[in-house]
């Protein structure tokens, strides 16, 4: 009779996990990747109280989701993670976890990657900038080398994921001032050697202005104003989006995670997706008590298929913008090795199409006409396609 009793007490005392359902991000012909603080993940009693209903809710999220790559901060414990791994296993996903940051298990928030094994296969993972640790606040970034398989075209692509020191504190901004421009001379080096960058994460600050306090510029300013890069995510702050919760229902808050990419993934962004997976607040229960105070924050890239394969020696050229800067018209040059049809796009600071030309042109050189004088002053990317092949050029339109 006793252990009837107990036995029912203890049916009591399993926490109930409901049902989640989230629609999904993912689609076949496009990559998308996401990123996401999971809030002391593991943690009891930091984040959410109930590790297991959190684990439910996590994995149901991701699974649902079919978005390829997940970029995620704050894991604490590396059981919980390991539950969450053997979950995922079914559909497709694997993962990677960075590196201890902290001698107190509570505070231990690491970095990962989790990824669908079918679209990504990784060539590398390593922490990065060890020399920053104070900077980071032991949270030194976390990159990945993969190579990305999308509609039979792939590419070998970087993404970093980074968890930027908190607070508003003098000394807090200067450290991730001080990260930030690490993280950049870093990344400017792999745009030296031809790589193409992710970087996403929370970056615990904004991309215009700062935290610290509106008279502040922002720490990762140098980012926003480099034509290297385009800080998409910046379209989310402009429109007040909150991804950082300070009430369960998340009207509250602010804009702190991002995510950027480096400008010669400009021409397959896809145009206007970078957006905030708003869709948890309503379908997963009480998310932000139950699960993390961070809305996940997706994009995606459209890789480009062609019956031709790309050949980098192939005779298409696009010539530099002429001139360039430019203030009112531009002459897009390019140049052909046989006839054929053309399409040239351009593309802003935001991944956002602007101009489209498009035409069958002979073998040679051409020069076709942009009308500009109607463009905001700024960089932007010009992007031909032809032949099977892909070539991108920059321009600056001045003040």
């Amino acid at each position: 009779m006793r252990a009837l009793s107990l036995a029912v007490l203890a049916a009591f005392l399993v926490p109930v996990l409901a049902a989640q359902t989230v629609p999904p991000r993912g689609a076949d012909d496009t990559f998308e990747v996401a990123t996401w603080n999971l809030e002391f993940f593991g943690a009891a009693g930091q984040g959410p109280s109930n590790d297991t209903v959190q684990l439910n809710n996590v994995g149901a999220v991701i699974e649902q989701s079919e978005i390829d790559l997940w970029a995620l901060q704050e894991v604490v414990d590396v059981t919980e993670w390991s539950s969450l791994l053997t979950r995922l296993q079914s559909a497709g996903y694997s993962g990677r976890l960075g590196p201890q940051v902290s001698t107190n298990p509570t505070f231990d928030q690491k970095l990962a990657f989790i990824y669908d094994r079918s679209v990504v296969q990784v060539t590398g993972s390593r922490t990065i900038l060890s020399d920053f640790d104070y900077e980071f606040a032991g949270r030194l970034p976390f990159e990945m080398q993969a190579r990305v398989t999308v509609g039979g075209v792939a590419r070998t692509v970087y993404v970093i994921t980074f968890h930027a020191k908190a607070s508003t504190g003098s000394e807090d901004y200067a450290r991730r001032q001080a990260a930030a421009v690490a993280l950049k001379d870093y990344i400017d080096g792999r745009i030296e050697g031809g790589d193409e960058v992710i970087l996403l994460g929370d970056f615990n600050d904004y991309l215009t202005g700062s935290t610290r306090g509106s008279s502040f510029t922002s720490p990762y300013d140098g980012f926003v104003q480099d034509a290297d890069y385009v800080p998409a995510t910046l379209a989310l702050e402009d429109s007040g989006v909150n991804t950082f919760c300070t009430n369960s229902t998340c009207t509250g808050g602010d804009t702190r995670d991002h995510l950027l990419f480096t400008s010669g993934l400009s021409g397959l962004y896809v145009e206007g997706s970078v957006d905030r997976y708003g869709e948890v607040l309503t379908g997963v229960s009480s998310y932000v008590n139950s699960t993390s105070d961070h809305v996940p924050v997706l994009a995606r890239f459209s890789f480009l298929s062609t019956d031709t394969p790309v050949d980098p020696d192939a005779g298409v050229a696009l010539l530099a913008p002429a001139p360039n800067p430019v203030r009112a018209d531009a002459r897009l040059r390019f140049r052909l090795d046989a006839p054929g049809e053309v399409q040239l796009d351009v593309f802003d600071a935001l991944g956002r199409r602007v101009a489209l030309l498009a035409g069958t042109y002979g073998a040679g050189q051409h020069a076709v006409r942009l009308g500009s004088g109607t463009f905001a002053p700024g960089v932007y990317m010009v992007r031909l396609q032809a032949a099977g092949v892909v070539r991108t050029q920059r321009l600056i339109r001045a003040e």
